[in-house]
């Protein structure tokens, strides 16, 4: 296998792992957006507990509720001492200008990225405070959505202070700070949520865990239906991409089958003719012996191994010149051992 085919063959190989990659993807994105469009809605009172306590397991394996965000425990704001919630995202993120190949380009460096949780529920807050239904979560920091949907506490820019000196000796070395940025985010008590996944009746207590079949676990202030639709458009983008991969990967399978195609019939179409040569050969030989010694016989022996006679036309040159083992020996690409033209194919010379 040349060099230029073995090349094809692996881009083959590695759009065929990308599709593969994207297939994967596509179909767990259009699998969530199903099952989440699926989902049954269960209200947060005493007849979801009933229903729990109906099935065989006390698990509705994947089902939908709408809750207020509530806790025995609770997390104080580091900025604001009034602001309380149950999930705390603080982080500081250093902005710099970096020199890569002679062109600047603005980077970002996470310095600090914590979050911090702790064990909350849903409920449905009753005007006379009874019937107070508590779903219970227990994986909050692997739902979906949820650190996405953080109430911002707290957002400052600081921008460098360094001075003159310092910019240039930066500028320099290729790296340029710009600012420091802090935020808080917060999943504020009080919150109201979308809670999709696994319900589960333990001790009187019901649970919301991720799904055992793979469904995403789902936490959001959004409406199901927007989640719905962020889970099919992502799997339409990559539906776009995997169609564009199968059509490239189509492409370099077609071109490596008709190099290979082509590559066969020459091996063949030589194979042939060298067959047919060798025929030739013994035919001249038998026909060689029945006539008497001629003084000028070495002008018609091969060029290259001076024994066997000449046997085969090299086009386009059309010189005569080579065996038909010796035009098999030539190394690719084929050249005149005369003229040093490019052959392009030969063909069986019979001399008389």
């Amino acid at each position: 296998m040349s060099d230029s085919l073995r090349g094809f063959v692996v881009g083959l190989t590695v759009e065929a792992g990308l599709a593969l990659i994207l297939y994967y993807f596509y179909k767990r994105s259009k699998r969530a957006a199903n099952e989440i469009q699926k989902a049954d809605w269960y209200g947060l009172d005493r007849d979801l507990i009933k229903k729990l306590k109906e099935l065989p397991d006390q698990t509705i394996p994947y089902g939908c509720i709408e809750g207020i965000t509530a806790s025995t425990r609770r997390l104080r704001s580091h900025y604001k001492d009034d602001i309380q919630g149950v999930i705390r995202n603080i982080a500081l993120i250093e902005h710099k200008s970096k020199r890569t190949n002679g062109i600047w380009s603005d980077v970002q460096n996470v310095i600090r990225d914590v979050v911090d949780a702790v064990p909350f529920y849903l409920h449905k807050v009753q005007k006379d405070g009874s019937n107070d239904v508590r779903v219970h979560i227990t994986e909050a920091k692997s739902a979906g959505f949820l650190l996405d949907d953080l109430t911002v506490t707290y957002d400052n820019y600081k921008s460098d202070q360094a001075g003159l000196i310092q910019r240039g000796m930066d500028r320099i070395f290729g790296e340029v700070i710009k600012g420091m940025h802090e935020y808080e985010k917060m999943l504020v008590l009080g919150t109201p949520l979308l809670g999709i996944g696994q319900l589960k009746l333990e001790n009187d207590k019901i649970i919301m865990s991720p799904p055992e079949n793979g469904s995403p676990i789902i936490l959001t202030t959004q409406t199901k239906e927007e989640v719905v639709k962020h889970f099919s458009s992502q799997s339409n983008i990559i539906k776009i991409f995997l169609g564009i991969t199968c059509v490239i990967g189509v492409g370099l399978a077609t071109y490596i089958i008709k190099k290979w195609y082509t590559k066969w019939q020459s091996r063949k179409r030589i194979e042939r003719m060298a067959q047919e040569a060798q025929n030739a050969r013994m035919a001249a030989r038998a026909a060689a012996n029945n006539r008497e010694p001629s003084n000028n016989s070495d002008s018609q022996e091969c060029v290259i191994c001076l024994t066997n006679p000449r046997e085969v036309i090299l086009l386009n040159c059309g010189h005569i010149c080579v065996c038909i083992d010796c035009v098999q020996a030539l190394p690719r690409p084929m050249k005149c051992p005369v003229c040093r033209q490019n052959v392009e194919r030969f063909l069986n010379a019979y001399m008389a």
